[in-house]
């Protein structure tokens, strides 16, 4: 009985490895795909071009004065770090203030678009020649099924930290 569990966990390992694997390459490239587009359409906002009324979309130039919050570890470690050196600590926090101001860029952007535009992405994502129409589109309509299951329709609009 032991042997057969065994197995079992064996195969669920390498169908996960095989999921994650697939599902991470394609997270990798779209995500550089994402940040790519992302920061062509912050330059082109800032150059003042606009979408036209009417067209179903929003993309906005946005910016951010709040300070980028810090995680938990490293403010602890610089509590420490205050404690072993008060004098470096403080010329830290100094620098630190310095940084606190800098205003940061953000792209808000939503709406509804057509099917064929993330089919579109998809074969760019994958590899043109890689992967036909028909795959692309059988993967987005997978895709936006488990979307829908796992979290339902997304509302609202979504937000892009432009790089500095």
């Amino acid at each position: 009985m032991a042997k057969k569990r065994l197995v079992e966990l064996a195969e669920r390992l390498i169908a996960g490895k095989f999921l994650t694997s697939i599902t991470g390459r394609i997270s990798d490239r779209a995500k550089r795909k994402y940040e790519k587009i992302g920061v062509e359409a912050g330059e082109r906002l800032k150059q003042k071009d606009r979408i036209p009324e009417g067209s179903g979309v929003v993309l906005d130039l946005k910016w951010n004065d709040k300070a980028v919050s810090y995680a938990r570890n490293f403010a602890l470690a610089l509590k420490e770090f205050e404690q072993v050196n008060p004098e470096a600590y403080q010329q830290f926090q100094e620098i630190l203030g310095k940084h606190r101001s800098v205003r940061r860029a953000y792209l808000e952007f939503g709406g509804e678009i057509p099917g064929e535009i993330y089919i579109q992405i998809i074969r760019e994502i994958i590899g043109e020649g890689k992967i036909s129409d028909e795959e692309a589109r059988d993967f987005y309509n997978s895709l936006y099924t488990v979307a829908e299951k796992l979290r339902g329709r997304k509302e609202g609009l979504s937000k892009l930290l432009l790089p500095e």
